[in-house]
C-alpha cells in the first residue's frame, strides 16, 4: 500500500508599507481554494472590492520553492 501523497505547502506573506511579514511556517492545502481562514479571506476580498484596503497593504502567496502564485495590490 502506497503512502498518501503530501499536500503542497503554501506561504501567505504580508507587506504593509515597507514592512514585510514573512510566513515561515506555511500551510498544507490540497489547493489554494482551501484557505485556512475562509471568513478572513472573504473579508479581505470584500475590503479590496469596496476599496477598504490601504494602497500599501499587499498579500503575497508563494509555493514551497518560493514561486509567487498570487499577489493582491491596489
Amino acid at each position: 500500500m502506497k503512502g498518501a501523497a503530501a499536500m503542497p505547502r503554501y506561504f501567505f506573506h504580508h507587506r504593509i508599507g515597507d514592512r514585510m511579514m514573512w510566513d515561515r511556517v506555511g500551510c498544507e492545502l490540497p489547493d489554494l481554494g482551501m484557505v485556512p481562514d475562509p471568513d478572513g479571506a472573504m473579508m479581505l476580498w470584500m475590503e479590496m472590492i469596496e476599496g477598504g484596503l490601504q494602497p500599501d497593504q499587499i498579500l503575497i502567496i508563494t509555493d514551497e520553492v518560493g514561486k509567487v502564485l498570487f499577489v493582491t495590490a491596489r
